[in-house]
């Protein structure tokens, strides 16, 4: 059940969560208004299913390599929580939203694009150790 919910490595879930860490920095700076970080702002805007192709991308990854439902989730999180968070902390959407309202969506993104990637990989890991045995 351990090997499920954090993977069968341990020392491969703690680069995949430095990983997940290393997402959540880069998505918060590129998603902070020019006016605090100048041209390393990137406005994704309504461009929202490269966000979401990145969580789940993460996640199947990471699930793939280590399985570990949790470490799934944390690499599904970092660029969810990233893009999300800045929206309440600076107001960049009009109604602004609350940094409640950011967590939310970022936990909702998370969920989903987490459990989705660790679907797709950790099922397609067995399927292919299947297919060669």
């Amino acid at each position: 059940m351990e090997a499920l919910l954090l993977g069968r490595d341990p020392d491969t879930a703690v680069r995949l969560s430095a990983v997940a860490g290393t997402l959540f920095a880069v998505t918060f700076v590129l998603h902070l208004p020019p006016r605090l970080v100048g041209w390393l702002s990137f406005p994704f805007g309504l461009f929202l299913p490269l966000l979401v192709g990145t969580a789940f991308l993460a996640a199947a990854v990471g699930a793939y390599r280590n399985d570990g439902f949790f470490v799934a989730l944390s690499l599904a999180g970092g660029p969810s929580f990233g893009f999300y968070l800045p929206l309440g902390l600076f107001e960049l959407t009009y109604p602004s939203a609350t940094v409640l309202e950011g967590l939310t969506i970022g936990a909702t993104v998370t969920v989903v694009a987490g459990t989705a990637g660790f679907l797709v990989g950790a099922g397609g890991r067995r399927a292919i150790r299947r297919i060669r045995d």
